[in-house]
């Protein structure tokens, strides 16, 4: 099994951070499927003119994170990571919380 997952995986340049990231990932999709079995979330609508449940919120905060990260390093490179982490954290809140 070991040996399957080192072959499949060896395209990408595992770094601590990376794998800390994609660990972190996986992680919290499955604490979101535990919880979610455990008190089902209800569907509410919030500013997103659809409605959403927990996951939806989720996986729209998650793909929102990405996109502002691959945007400030397309027009500003890669100096200050910092920014984009904050401005996605602090979306992500909103997000999960009022969207």
């Amino acid at each position: 099994m070991w040996d399957w997952i080192v072959q499949n995986t060896s395209w990408m340049y595992w770094t601590l951070p990376s794998g800390l990231a994609i660990g972190s990932l996986f992680a919290a999709i499955a604490l979101m499927g535990v919880w979610d079995a455990i008190s089902p979330s209800p569907i509410r609508k919030g500013f997103f003119p659809i409605p959403t449940t927990r996951g939806d919120r989720f996986f729209i905060g998650v793909i929102s994170m990405i996109a502002i990260f691959l945007l400030y390093v397309a027009f500003m490179g890669q100096t200050a990571l910092w920014i984009p982490l904050t401005i996605s954290l602090a979306w992500f809140a909103v997000e999960g919380v009022w969207g």
